[in-house]
């Protein structure tokens, strides 16, 4: 892939008005991919920017699987909420 098109896909990441990241902790993760989701995060977290985390991790979970950086601006930064209910993918 052109570097200029991964660059300009990277800027829109970061400063688009609303981000969902969809099934965290499904990705292969790095050292690499978890500074820039830090950056990331810290990035829309400093400029205000609404994002939208979607896991089926634990808070402890999300503490084993990422740094303690990531971790504390997910716990300080965003309001928990639970869904409960059946898991519609078991019935598939």
């Amino acid at each position: 892939m052109d570097k200029d098109i991964l660059r300009m896909q990277t800027d829109e990441i970061f400063k688009t008005d609303l981000l969902i990241i969809d099934d965290l902790g499904t990705e292969l993760t790095t050292s690499y991919t978890a500074e820039v989701f830090f950056d990331l995060l810290n990035s829309r977290i400093n400029d205000k920017k609404q994002t939208i985390i979607n896991t089926n991790l634990s808070l402890t979970e999300v503490q084993k699987v990422y740094s303690e950086r990531i971790t504390s601006r997910i716990i300080g930064n965003f309001t928990q909420l639970k869904f409960l209910g059946e898991d519609i993918r078991v019935n598939l």
